[in-house]
């Protein structure tokens, strides 16, 4: 699975994950003499992944530091990238990417990353590709309880969703709603892609939204249905990012 960023510092780099939740002070969090960051997990040949640092800028000439030393990551990858981690990983050669979201990259995952293209390779991880329709019928919004027989996400309540089989998702999305439910909807906005990992699995969801009038009949991927606010949403046991997938698909002039 490759992903598309921002290349900051150039060259390629492959190497293990790891993976910190936290924004970093290199002038702090990290010792040069260890390679150690919050002292416990050691950053010494990894792809080390962190959302971007703060702090001081002494932290750039301490990513250097750890170069001199031999205790540096071989690159880096951040969500948002700011002047004191570009400008060390720059004087240091180390490989730096950022724009990418850090929630689809694992501890102990195998990386590639090449900061001349800004891309990220997930080696083992496959890309799936699916489409969730969402249903509004007056202002509510059409949740499905997944059935014990599908074999994703048992028993969480979701959308209107299935593989996407052509090269058209919102063709998809059509068939989907008059196999699952019965219904022909009418489109009224698509949004951008909306990705969540489970496993070796990144889950690529193509989101819409649709108006129908009618009671949906359901097919035995589901056992039965909600109408719900959606605001309702993001407090229910859903499949992954689905209140996201909402909000990228929902038309701009819905609260």
């Amino acid at each position: 699975m490759i992903l598309s960023g921002r290349g900051i510092s150039r060259g390629k780099a492959d190497g293990t994950v790891v993976k910190v939740e936290e924004r970093v002070s290199f002038l702090g969090d990290v010792d040069p003499t260890s390679g150690k960051v919050f002292g416990e997990k050691k950053i010494i040949d990894s792809i080390f992944v962190f959302p971007g640092g703060k702090g001081s800028t002494v932290g750039s000439y301490v990513i250097y530091q750890l170069k001199k030393n031999e205790n540096a990551p071989r690159g880096m990858i951040n969500k948002n990238t700011e002047t004191i981690v570009a400008s060390g990983a720059i004087i240091s050669g180390i490989p730096l990417i950022d724009g990418i979201d850090t929630d689809l990259i694992k501890e102990k995952d195998e990386i590639s990353i090449d900061g001349d293209k800004g891309t990220v390779e997930i080696k083992s991880v496959e890309r799936v590709d699916v489409v969730t329709a969402f249903l509004k019928k007056d202002n509510s919004i059409l949740l499905l309880k997944r059935s014990e027989d599908v074999k994703t996400f048992k028993g969480r309540w979701a959308g209107v969703s299935g593989y996407l089989e052509t090269d058209k998702p919102v063709e998809q999305a059509k068939i989907e709603i008059e196999e699952e439910v019965n219904l022909d909807g009418k489109l009224l906005s698509g949004g951008d892609i909306v990705r969540s990992r489970d496993g070796k699995k990144i889950w690529n969801v193509h989101p819409f939204l649709f108006e129908v009038d009618e009671e949906p009949e359901l097919n035995w991927e589901h056992e039965k249905y909600q109408w719900v606010q959606p605001n309702k949403i993001k407090d229910m046991k859903t499949v992954p990012k689905l209140w996201e997938a909402y909000i990228s698909a929902r038309c701009s002039d819905e609260n």
